[in-house]
């Protein structure tokens, strides 16, 4: 069972990663008119740019963005959380409790960041929130801060857990 799980768990996250972002994220960034979503931009982004990128999406991105991507993206945080915490096996003492909980810090920070992502959607071009513009970035900072932390955990993890 535990082979089949460092396996599964793993190639089912690449899976999962791979439909969001080049089946569903491709055409996303078409219909943006070549921008990339809010999701990827790992610098952030400001109100500007946000209304940009607003004003580029069809309402076809719309419907994607709100939509399948919408679901694509609440699943994977989920399975990436879950490989992370695979990957840092045994979670035990300190070094467990920091793993366990950049695991989960990763997989929350990136479902707000869907949340605000979909309040930017409804709010359109001209009646975005700045709050939720900076809250929403901030977000995507953090979830790929905690992405990057849990990352190397992992790694570290799985690497002593080899050593032996």
């Amino acid at each position: 069972m535990r082979r089949a799980l460092t396996w599964l768990l793993p190639l089912l996250t690449l899976a999962s990663y791979l439909y969001l972002v080049v089946v569903l994220g491709r055409p996303l960034q078409v219909e943006a008119q070549g921008l990339p979503p809010f999701d990827l931009r790992i610098t952030g982004y400001d109100l500007g740019e946000v209304r940009a990128y607003l004003r580029a999406l069809s309402p076809a991105g719309y419907a994607l963005y709100q939509g399948p991507i919408r679901l694509a993206d609440t699943i994977f945080p989920a399975l990436m959380g879950l490989t992370f915490l695979w990957w840092m096996r045994p979670l035990r003492g300190a070094f467990g409790m920091v793993c366990a909980t950049a695991a989960l810090a990763y997989t929350a920070l990136d479902w707000g960041e869907n949340l605000f992502i979909q309040r930017l959607l409804e709010g359109g071009p001209d009646y975005v929130d700045l709050a939720d513009v900076q809250s929403a970035s901030a977000f995507t900072l953090a979830k790929f801060a905690a992405f990057a932390l849990a990352a190397l955990l992992a790694a570290r993890a799985s690497w002593r857990r080899v050593r032996g």
